[in-house]
């Protein structure tokens, strides 16, 4: 039945025209893609946008007081961050959606750890560093840390690594010279430095995405008690790092000393009881914790908004690993999975790192807090991961040739199958009928055969001359029971008509 063509022209003004000119939002970036797909990159993207916002009002309540008495605003440091997030947005969008896939061919990326490379050795004769490490260039006015540049060029280098050596005809010496001559100095760099933190983070980021792909959990503990081993000659090295586990063991040994930041952000989880005393009325912040908008920003998190915000922040932050690790798992090829779940487990593995030094479980390695403590080499690199996550979600909905056809195709307001025809003679059922794919009713109906002459014709039971032979029942249920000689009694309607 034909609409009246008021509804009609209503329904084509209250429903968007399909092609990209008449689209809405929605339609562009949510419409068409599978919603195991579009679920965990929504949440995702969600939970990644309160951790910016957030990371934005901590950093600016915690370093309100050190700016406005250092720098003349209390607003520097909060601006400064606000730059570095835009820059960081830029990257993730170039990642995730305008990147070619040239970007993270293996050529390509191996021209990236080079330059990479070449950064961390200017960083030995041009850097800049405190309290012994040498680990930031200043480049016209802008200063970063290229270890940190490093995480997602060595997650997708070993993604696309580990992908061909677990392929059919992969080689074993082919990915060990490529992974030792292309990551293994950029390690060895950032080591020296030193910088233990980033090298364990980006160690333990592989061995996972190895685990993954299938590499042999035996293999993987080998290498894991090979590197114990290094990092235990490390800490017998250099005292800073045993001073470090003392102060874990115990940080009330020298409180004004060595244990001095231990302390105070101890105290700071303390006084924010349940609830915390509110954004931006810590008493920490007022040149009591040093680094208290970076490294230690959580002790601020904890003071001010209390134990149940601190929980909250914790679980958003595991929903943003978790659908993370559900993008991997929608991945279309190894590839993908394995650049998803490492930047993940790089993200989680540096918040645990930061979180369990805050709260005196792990000795302090210096990282930031992922999204949240004021750097701009932090918060960039933080989104770049972010974006190669990203980047696995869009390729896992790509649209092909055939997509962009179906797109074309609408549903008619009007049936194509013609005049509807009733069935000949007999009573009419409820609905159509098309005969031989066309509108029309056949010119006559086909008269039924008869039978040859001289072969008796068998009686028809929709005819009135009878039925066929049937067993008759009767109404008594006992006579139905009774057999005699000549077994059940059979009623013959077509010999007595």
């Amino acid at each position: 039945m034909r609409r009246p063509d008021s509804d009609r022209a209503s329904s084509q003004r209250s429903t968007p025209r399909s092609g990209r000119g008449g689209q809405t939002l929605g339609e562009r970036y949510i419409a068409g893609v599978p919603a195991r797909i579009m679920r965990p990159r929504l949440i995702f993207m969600a939970c990644l946008f309160t951790l910016v916002c957030f990371g934005l009002l901590m950093v600016y309540s915690a370093s309100s007081v050190e700016a406005l008495h250092e720098n003349g605003s209390a607003t520097y440091f909060l601006f400064r961050q606000l730059g570095f997030t835009i820059v960081g947005m830029a990257a993730l969008e170039f990642i995730a959606r305008l990147a070619p896939d040239s970007c993270f061919k293996e050529s390509t990326l191996k021209v990236a750890l080079f330059v990479m490379i070449g950064l961390l050795l200017l960083v030995f004769f041009v850097g800049s560093g405190s309290r012994g490490a040498t680990r930031w260039l200043n480049i016209a006015g802008v200063q970063f840390q290229p270890s940190e540049f490093l995480k997602p060029f060595a997650i997708a280098y070993s993604a696309i690594m580990l992908d061909r050596f677990y392929s059919p005809g992969g080689n074993i010496n082919e990915f060990a010279v490529k992974m030792l001559g292309c990551l293994g100095p950029s390690l060895l760099l950032i080591f020296i430095q030193p910088d233990l933190g980033t090298v364990l983070i980006i160690l333990l980021a592989i061995a996972c995405m190895a685990l993954f792909a299938g590499m042999d959990a035996r293999l993987i503990i080998v290498l894991a008690v090979a590197v114990a081993l290094v990092m235990v000659i490390a800490l017998i090295a250099e005292p800073y790092r045993r001073v470090r586990f003392e102060v874990t063991w115990n940080p009330w040994a020298d409180e004004y000393g060595d244990g001095y930041q231990a302390t105070l952000a101890i105290m700071a989880f303390a006084s924010g009881g349940l609830f915390g005393r509110g954004i931006g009325n810590s008493t920490m912040k007022y040149s009591y914790l040093p680094e208290a908008h970076n490294d230690y920003i959580l002790a601020i998190i904890g003071e001010e908004v209390g134990f149940v915000g601190t929980v909250l922040f914790f679980l958003v932050f595991a929903m943003l690993i978790y659908s993370a690790f559900r993008i991997a798992e929608q991945a279309t090829d190894r590839r993908g999975a394995l650049m998803a779940s490492g930047s993940a487990v790089i993200l989680a593995v540096q918040f645990l790192i930061n979180a369990l030094g805050i709260l005196n479980v792990f000795p302090m390695t210096g990282k930031p807090l992922p999204f949240i403590s004021y750097g701009g080499s932090s918060i960039i690199v933080s989104l770049m991961l972010a974006g190669l996550i990203l980047r696995v979600s869009h390729e896992s909905a790509r649209r092909d040739e055939y997509d962009h056809r179906r797109e074309s195709f609408a549903v008619m307001d009007e049936s194509t199958a013609g005049v509807p025809h009733v069935r000949g003679d007999r009573p009419s059922r409820n609905g159509f009928t098309v005969f031989d794919g066309s509108a029309s009713e056949p010119a006559a109906r086909p008269r039924p055969r008869t039978a040859p002459q001289g072969r008796p014709q068998r009686p028809n039971p929709r005819s009135s001359g009878g039925g066929y032979n049937r067993i008759d029942l009767n109404s008594d249920p006992s006579a139905r029971l009774r057999t005699d000689d000549q077994g059940p009694r059979v009623r013959r309607d077509y010999h007595d008509r």
